[in-house]
């Protein structure tokens, strides 16, 4: 972060002055372009809580298979 100058600008000179007004103005013309970085609450909004590989719309036939699969298996294993 920038100090600030505490120079009073009646003491200051033309090109002191000059200076002074084209640091601020280019350092606001910095802040204008760069993105902000997004705040806590808009990362949590981003994320869906999937890890990649997983969808998030599924066919219903195939939950009903796989529900089916794995109660065949089930019942193989406890036999």
């Amino acid at each position: 972060m920038t100090t600030l100058n505490v120079i009073d600008p009646a003491r200051m000179t033309v090109e002191e002055r000059r200076s002074e007004v084209a640091s601020i103005l280019a350092l606001g013309l910095i802040r204008l372009r760069t993105a902000p970085e997004p705040t806590p609450e808009e990362r949590e909004k981003a994320d869906l809580g999937f890890s990649l590989p997983q969808r998030v719309h599924t066919n219903p036939a195939s939950r009903v298979r796989n529900a089916v699969r794995e109660a065949l298996l089930a019942k193989q294993k406890g036999v």
